[in-house]
């Protein structure tokens, strides 16, 4: 079985002793244990955008948009796709251009971090997996005494 925690602390020290404490009581794997240092998290369940761990105000549909791309990186988004996926329009009527306002609002909530999503020129967008941005789903909680009785 495989879980995931996240640590939400400014207290650097705090979050090492506690991974610390998992790892004595075997939760954690030392191997596994990667802090991983990323821009922007995506927190669907709360739809919350954190910029450097700082809430970013995006509207619904700005949102919707981000974590479309990010919930599927390595893949170029043509205009009419993310229409389609996150408006709801699937004609072939509708103007594209408003794919590409979203995308420059966006991009300038999110300031420094904006290059996480790049321009295909002619196509539309897309975000790399390497990039700087993190989906984070709801994690699977595993309460302590659970783990210990099974």
């Amino acid at each position: 079985m495989r879980f995931s925690i996240t640590i939400d602390t400014d207290d650097e020290e705090t979050a090492v002793r506690l991974l610390g404490a998992l790892k004595d009581v075997g939760l954690v794997d030392a191997t596994e244990a990667v802090v991983e240092d990323v821009d922007v998290r995506i927190l669907p369940h709360t739809r919350q955008v954190l910029l450097r761990d700082a809430p970013v105000g995006l509207t619904r549909l700005e949102f919707e948009l981000l974590w479309h791309l990010c919930s599927n990186p390595d893949r170029v988004h043509r205009r009419r796709d993310l229409l389609a996926a996150v408006w709801g329009v699937d004609d072939n009527y509708s103007g594209a251009r408003t794919v590409d306002v979203h995308v420059r609002r966006v991009r300038q909530k999110l300031g420094d971090a904006a290059e996480v999503i790049q321009t295909v020129r002619g196509v539309g967008y897309l975000v790399a997996s390497s990039s700087r941005v993190r989906v984070e789903n709801t994690p699977n909680i595993v309460q302590l005494a659970e783990r210990r009785a099974g």
